[in-house]
């Protein structure tokens, strides 16, 4: 079973993107960013495109989705995602609100291909981040995906996003 968050229609761009730009500008990092819709074979995308920088202890970029009118992630097994692009390392987050600082999250390593391909992802994949607090689906608010760690350019794009239940 598939529920699927992104897009909402395949065939038109959301009049205001889901996703949320974020980089490491937000604490004097040099990474430069944006998300983007744009259309790949017809099908409406959207983008992380940009630089990971690592200058002033920076080393990120992400788009980020909310997940806080999902009713019961625990009704799933994990995430699902379409998708392809370069980019440096990249890494999948989940937070919840029971993390304070900005830098703690659930982290899954992922790598992405240059070919259109569906990855799945269980919950059970997202390792505490910084910090020592269990998972807690219950309090999951937001998804990442974030350029992270080596400098270089993004260009990582998301067809379709959504849970699933096996």
């Amino acid at each position: 079973m598939h529920y699927r968050l992104y897009p909402v229609d395949p065939l038109t761009p959301d009049t205001v993107t889901p996703w949320d730009f974020v980089s490491d500008q937000v604490m004097g990092g040099g990474s430069q960013g944006q998300v983007v819709q744009k259309q790949d074979n017809g099908a409406w995308v959207t983008c992380l495109q940009g630089q990971v920088s690592l200058e002033n202890n920076g080393g990120f970029i992400q788009m980020q989705f909310d997940l806080s009118a999902v009713d019961n992630l625990a009704d799933y097994d994990g995430i699902y995602m379409t998708w392809r692009g370069p980019a440096p390392a990249v890494a999948a987050h989940l937070k919840t609100s029971e993390l304070r600082q900005p830098w703690q999250s659930y982290k899954n390593n992922v790598f992405p291909s240059t070919d259109w391909r569906t990855d799945y992802w269980r919950f059970e994949q997202f390792a505490p981040y910084r910090t020592g607090i269990p998972i807690n689906l219950k309090y999951v608010t937001r998804f990442g995906l974030l350029a992270i760690g080596q400098p270089g350019a993004v260009n990582l794009c998301v067809q379709e996003f959504g849970l699933f239940k096996h």
